[in-house]
């Protein structure tokens, strides 16, 4: 009756080390996709933080046909030019000219100026440009086409 008891308890024991190891496995990688997780969010926060954009277009001297909108990156990250979305009074712009001035990169790095091009000609009266980057930062301007 000893030795049957004793073969109970070992494979109690074995079937216990068994269990919290697959425990210890399926906890382990949870932690790890938390833990990248946080990672991913916490570095897109820094990005958000650290962009900044301003369109320096004179409200009363916005150039009709083309519409050209001059936007400086005051922030400290770099932007791909080719993601920002411009939109013209409410609808997006797909047709438009990108040329960067004071930089000598293809990327949008901080206090260069990009030179948004709209070969559209506006009516009279008041019109919203805005641009947005890959960062969902954004500025806007109102203004007046005589």
């Amino acid at each position: 009756m000893g030795a049957s008891a004793a073969s109970t308890q070992l494979i109690f024991f074995i079937s216990a080390i068994l269990v919290s190891s697959v425990v210890v496995g399926v906890a382990t990688n949870s932690v790890f996709d938390l833990t990248s997780g946080i990672d991913d969010r916490s570095n897109t926060v820094k990005n958000q933080l650290t962009t900044d954009i301003e369109i320096i277009n004179d409200q009363g001297a916005v150039p009709n046909n083309p519409v050209l909108v001059y936007v400086k990156n005051i922030g400290s990250t770099t932007l791909n030019q080719e993601l920002i979305t411009v939109m013209l009074d409410g609808t997006v712009v797909a047709n438009r000219t990108l040329s960067l001035t004071g930089s000598g990169s293809a990327y949008w790095e901080s206090s260069s100026v990009l030179t948004v091009s709209i070969t559209q000609t506006l009516s009279a009266g008041d019109h919203t440009v805005t641009v947005t980057t890959e960062n969902a930062i954004s500025d806007r301007l109102d203004f007046r086409i005589a």
